[in-house]
Order: structure tokens, then C-alpha cells, then sequence
């Protein structure tokens, strides 16, 4: 037995609950360990006159003002007044880049109930998750780059780039209904 074979490589995956209004299914987002920055409890945001639902606004994080987004109400559209609070923060490293300074963008995404942190083995995660048909919702949205089931959850890989560059027109995504 090889020492690969004894300590099978482990990769730390972040799973983000989602609330989609067309979907009982237990659906989470997925993120790398490398795109998590970090999870932070409440914290003050600015809200922006005339933003997009979604958009709740910006925090200040490290000496930048970043963008704050709720991925039930992008995917779902305006949730009810009683499911505006947030428990915690997820600072993400988006794929998008500053033109100006090369460095990747950050973008904050908030969690209505806790995070959870999984550990998966590589060949878990090359093998374990069914591609599936997501939720019309989800697909819709114009953020999803995969979805995915694992026994009796459904995960989503979405794409941020577009709303952290301002290039987002959720008109253009939403369903017409």
C-alpha cells in the first residue's frame, strides 16, 4: 500500500444552502476552497438606492467596498420581508479580474442559515455527483455553470464574474411567466 492509498488527497468544499421558489429539492451552491476567502457574522451593509433586489448592497471588507449578493433572490426572485435576515457573510475570490491592478474580485454572497464545510476525497468528487437538469429558476439565472446530484443533494457551480464586473442584466435571465 502506497502512502497516496493511506492518505487519499482531500479537498475542502463549501456548500451554501439555496432557496429556489420552484424547487423542494435540498439544492446547496458549491465552492472551492479556493474561492472562499472567508465567512464572517453579520456585519453592516450599505444598501444602494435603485439596486436590483439581489444586489443587498456593499461591505467593507480589507479596505475595499465589496459587492453583496442574496443567490435566493437572483435565482428566485424578491423573497418574502420575513427571510431578509442573514446569519453570515461568505467573501468569495471570483474568476474575474482588475484590469487595473491584475488582482482577482471579490464578491460577498449571504447565508441565511450556516455554511456547511466538507471534506471529500478527489475521487469523490470526480465520481460522485450525477449531472442533472437543474430547476428552471437556476437555470434561468444566467450565474450556473453546472448542476449536479449526490445521493439526495443537489449541488450548483455558479459563475459570478459577470455581476462582480457589473456586466449582469437580470432582465435578459429572468423566466417569463
Amino acid at each position: 500500500m502506497t502512502v497516496q492509498e493511506r492518505q487519499p488527497s482531500e479537498v475542502r468544499i463549501f456548500l451554501l444552502p439555496l432557496t429556489l421558489a420552484d424547487s423542494e429539492k435540498n439544492v446547496f451552491c458549491l465552492f472551492s476552497q479556493n474561492q472562499v476567502v472567508e465567512i464572517i457574522g453579520r456585519r453592516p451593509v450599505q444598501h444602494i438606492p435603485f439596486s436590483p433586489a439581489y444586489l443587498k448592497g456593499v461591505v467593507s471588507y480589507q479596505g475595499a467596498l465589496l459587492p453583496v449578493v442574496n443567490l435566493d433572490e437572483l435565482c428566485s426572485g424578491p423573497q418574502k420581508s420575513g427571510q431578509a435576515q442573514f446569519k453570515q457573510l461568505v467573501v468569495l475570490r471570483t474568476g474575474a479580474v482588475d484590469p487595473a491592478t491584475g488582482e482577482p474580485l471579490k464578491i460577498v454572497v449571504v447565508a441565511s442559515t450556516g455554511v456547511r464545510t466538507v471534506k471529500l476525497s478527489a475521487q469523490m468528487l470526480a465520481d460522485g455527483f450525477d449531472p442533472q437538469e437543474p430547476p428552471l429558476s437556476l437555470a434561468a439565472s444566467g450565474i450556473m455553470r453546472g448542476f449536479f446530484q449526490q445521493q439526495a443533494t443537489y449541488v450548483a457551480l455558479v459563475n459570478l464574474d459577470q455581476i462582480v464586473l457589473g456586466d449582469y442584466a437580470q432582465e435578459v435571465h429572468e423566466v417569463v411567466g
